[in-house]
């Protein structure tokens, strides 16, 4: 009878295990967008969806900046991000559990990209 019963926990945790896991109701995007020609920006932060996020992001790219080539950079869930720019309008982003570490690493990857490399924004998309 015991090994019956560790047959049914085995299998009834393989079938937990294929479940697949929803998104959590309060997961924040964020994204940056950017225009490498003209160095215009925009940021969005504490939408429900990644596209909702990026639409908003670029709408303020291209309105608020008027660049009409601006791209999205970059997106994250549920953290901080930074957006480095350089003295070429070379450009890196990255994320960090706090806007330091954010900034630390968006240097850094810029770096590998550009010279003089700049924090152009830094946000945090966690709810508040």
């Amino acid at each position: 009878m015991k090994s019956l019963s560790k047959i049914a926990t085995i299998v009834l945790g393989a079938a937990l295990l294929s479940v697949p896991i929803a998104a959590s109701a309060a997961d924040n995007y964020g994204a940056f967008a950017f225009s490498q020609n003209t160095g215009a920006s925009g940021w969005a932060k504490n939408y429900r969806s990644q596209s909702e996020a990026e639409g908003a992001a670029l709408q303020v790219c291209f309105q608020t900046q008027g660049a009409s080539d601006c791209k999205v950079a970059y997106s994250f869930v549920n953290s901080c991000a930074a957006l480095a720019v350089g003295g070429d309008n070379g450009w890196g982003a990255d994320w960090g559990v706090n806007v330091q570490a954010a900034e630390n690493k968006a240097l850094h990857t810029c770096s590998g990209y550009s010279y003089n490399c700049r924090v152009l924004t830094s946000q945090c998309s966690n709810g508040q």
